[in-house]
């Protein structure tokens, strides 16, 4: 199993268990297509359902990858629109 966060094992069970995220470290999330962002956004949302993360603090970085997720849409049509104007 590839895991790129650390991660325990548990000595009685001999289960891997992530260890819990360390508050001010970098994480870091391939956000270059909208396939990366609803990935995220899922990955918050089963993080909020499982009481990983708050609720608020789940919104909060919903909010932020749909503004991602729409500049990303943007800027694909401006990219479609620039290559149809060159064809012409």
């Amino acid at each position: 199993m590839s895991n790129q966060y650390p991660v325990e094992i548990d000595g009685i069970t001999g289960e891997v268990e992530d260890l819990p995220y360390k508050r001010g470290t970098r994480y870091r999330a391939k956000l270059d297509n909208l396939s990366d962002i609803k990935r995220e956004m899922a990955k918050v949302y089963r993080e909020s359902r499982s009481e990983i993360i708050e609720p608020a603090i789940g919104s909060k970085l919903i909010w932020m990858l749909q503004a991602v997720g729409k500049v990303i849409e943007v800027s694909d049509l401006e990219s479609r629109i620039s290559a149809l104007e060159s064809k012409s």
